[in-house]
């Protein structure tokens, strides 16, 4: 039997800045108890989880049937508090306190100690958390839709909705008939429905909660209002766990990120895209990472290529100053990318009869650093990897597989590559980092086009419901942390068909996300960075400006579809070979303005208008440093008639002045801080266009 160690976050390889506090108590209200907000006081009592066990709930507030103990880990800044049950179950919390920041980050811990096997654990709610009067009325919920591939706007993909509890409630009924927000992954992966991050924001009383979940597989939340006991309960699991340990095992789930602000839903996403910064954010060599500019050969040319054309592909990169090449799927053996995974041993002779390197050598020789594409947890049934190693992978004989794409790509038969084992994650590590030390890989995507969950289930066995998911995911964890620190001057980017697994550890272990697979129409882009960036640092993003489109032959440069981009990791894709040397230089000249921007797109977010849901509104959005408050702002006039547009800066000190530059030319101008907040500042432009404006304080 496989024993899953415990596993404390690493937080080394992080710029951190944020204080580390110890807490004494099992009670998280400790964590807040220097807090002067409204949420802190009304907190109630209790660990902030609970979970069944011998057919008994358990939790938030535990019984002297518990024994508990503590201790505090200096150098991680963990607290360990440890509650151990008569029976031989031991349950730990790991939790760190960012006082600063007024937020707590814990991971649960279920270990038998005993010499047979338990009672099953089950209804585990890693996230239990009420609060009582005043703050139990008022409330919305802010949450943001996931990382599909909706092709209409707008789409549900990274969609902000608002649901608010309603003041007047029925005098019947349950706690379900109040109002419940729902919250949940899909297919075993954590983002294709809903983003695992939210607020819950008070505007009456001018405070809130964010909340950050972190595991990459099946998750669930729930916020309910009761106004019978007048409370706001937060809760949030991995559903359906029914688990009976057996002796020494141990398990664990996922990471918890809970934290309380005071103010607008802006001052609540920023405190929360700075705590991901600081203390998430993997480094690059050492150093803070900064978005990246990166070429993909795969939207506008999928898997037709051979050495000639990549050999173009980077000419056409490098010349629009590009510093990452991607080859994307299909470098391995198989006649199409997506029935061929599993085939990492064999290079596909028939597009690159000399292999690898001599095309890794030239996108070198061009002043850009090469990437490859790979996709590990997935196997196709007859691929190499199934036919040497049948045992390691999880089938679903039940049924075909569906990969995410499965309207797109058809039916497959398809397997999982079960990282739940010691020796498949050992493969994984091999195969890696053999391509990254011989080719000089300085950029992987990461990909993953399955939904893995009912291979999952189909092989649970009884009383162990939901094992597989947590080896699987914690192998994955381990796989990707192990790379990261063997590999620390590559980039690692997430992608799963798109968005599909965004979380909190998974932006722990990666650099950056493919947001959407529907990357080819820039007002959509534009729709998605105006909602992730509520949530996550501008590093995250990565999107794409691809022309010409498939079967395109007459193609214009865009300057509005480029500078759609600039709210995240602007890259490029296609035919960028065929772009006429007039195009060329408007390419260069908006990624000299992008690059200019990029550092400010990890600090402080203000959305400016609504998110765009269609072609016919003025948008804007402001990116801004909180130390020496210089930013920018970007305005985005579609096909509405209204020729000029005011728009609110956020955030300025009201006692200075500031000189705002048009970024493409010389016209500039200032005005006082109090006067852009309160009057505004108005933009004229022409319609299907974009300004971007910098700003600094002037000298006194």
């Amino acid at each position: 039997m496989t024993k899953t160690m415990l596993m404390i976050p690493i937080v080394s390889s992080m710029i951190v800045h944020s204080a580390i506090a110890a807490l004494p108590s099992i009670d998280i209200r400790e964590v807040w108890k220097d807090n002067a907000g409204e949420f802190a006081k009304a907190a109630r009592a209790g660990a902030g989880f609970s979970f069944r066990y011998e057919g008994k709930p358990v939790g938030p507030e535990f019984s002297r049937d518990w024994q508990q103990t503590s201790t505090h880990d200096v150098p991680s800044g963990a607290t360990q508090t440890i509650l151990t049950h008569a029976s031989g179950l031991v349950v730990t919390r790991v939790m760190r306190v960012f006082a600063d920041s007024g937020a707590v980050e814990y991971q649960l811990y279920f270990k038998n100690a005993a010499k047979k096997t338990l009672p099953a654990v089950s209804a585990i709610r890693e996230l239990d958390l009420s609060f009582g009067q005043p703050v139990a009325n008022g409330n919305c919920v802010i949450s943001s839709g996931g990382g599909g591939y909706d092709g209409f706007l707008p789409p549900r993909d990274f969609a902000v909705r608002k649901n608010c509890f309603a003041p007047t409630v029925p005098d019947y009924g349950s706690a379900e008939d109040y109002g419940v927000v729902e919250l949940a992954a899909e297919g075993g992966v954590s983002s294709p429905k809903e983003l695992p991050f939210f607020f819950i924001q008070n505007d009456a009383r001018q405070e809130g909660v964010f909340v950050a979940f972190g595991w990459s597989g099946q998750w669930g939340a729930a916020i309910e209002r009761d106004p019978v006991r007048r409370t706001l309960t937060v809760r949030g699991s991995i559903p359906d766990l029914d688990i009976a340990l057996e002796p020494g095992e141990e398990i664990q789930g996922p990471t918890v990120l809970l934290g309380l602000y005071q103010g607008t839903l802006a001052d609540g996403s920023n405190r929360l895209r700075r705590l991901i910064r600081e203390l998430y954010t993997p480094t690059l060599a050492g150093k803070a990472f900064f978005p990246v500019a990166t070429y993909d050969n795969y939207f506008g040319i999928g898997d037709a290529f051979d050495e000639s054309l990549l050999r173009k592909l980077a000419d056409g990169a490098a010349a629009i100053d590009q510093e990452y090449f991607l080859l994307d799927a299909g470098w391995y053996q198989g006649e199409k990318w997506d029935t061929s995974v599993g085939n990492w041993g064999q290079v596909n002779t028939t597009k690159l009869p000399n292999g690898l390197k001599p095309v890794a050598d030239y996108i070198r020789s061009k002043g850009l650093k090469f990437g490859l594409w790979f996709e590990p947890e997935r196997v196709a049934r007859g691929s190499q990897l199934a036919k040497e190693h049948p045992q390691w992978i999880l089938w679903d004989h039940e049924r075909e597989s569906e990969t995410s794409l499965n309207s797109v790509w058809g039916t497959s038969k398809d397997g999982v590559l079960d990282y739940g084992r010691s020796e498949v994650q050992q493969w994984v590590r091999n195969l890696l980092d053999h391509y990254i030390r011989d080719y000089g890989v300085k950029y992987i995507r990461y990909d993953f086009n399955i939904n893995p969950l009912p291979y999952w289930n189909a092989h649970d066995k009884p009383n162990r419901r939901g094992m597989t998911q947590l080896r699987h995911i914690q192998g994955f964890y381990a796989v990707i942390d192990w790379l990261r620190e063997r590999h620390p001057d590559t980039v690692l980017e997430g992608c799963a068909g798109g968005g599909r697994r965004i979380d909190l550890e998974t932006a722990r272990r990666f650099h950056t996300f493919w947001i959407s697979d529907y990357t080819v129409d820039p007002s959509i882009v534009r729709f998605h960075l105006f909602g992730i960036n509520y949530f996550l640092p501008g590093n995250y993003p990565y999107i794409q400006y691809t022309l010409p489109s498939p079967n395109q032959k007459d193609f214009q440069p865009d300057d509005l579809g480029f500078q759609g981009m600039f709210g995240g990791a602007f890259g490029t894709g296609g035919r960028v070979d065929l772009w006429p040397e007039s195009m060329q230089q408007k390419a260069r000249l908006h990624v000299e303005i992008w690059k200019k921007l990029r550092h400010y797109l990890i600090e402080d977010y203000y959305p400016l208008s609504d998110q765009p849901r269609d072609l016919e509104s003025w948008s804007g959005w402001q990116f801004q440093d909180p130390k020496d408050q210089s930013g920018f702002i970007q305005t985005f006039r579609t096909q509405t008639s209204e020729a000029a547009h005011r728009f609110f800066i956020q955030k300025l000190d009201e006692k200075a002045r500031y000189r705002f530059t048009d970024a493409y030319g010389t016209e500039s101008f200032e005005v006082a801080g109090s006067t852009a907040m309160t009057k505004g500042i108005e933009i004229i432009q022409a319609p299907m266009s974009s300004r971007v404006f910098t700003y600094r304080k002037t000298l006194e």
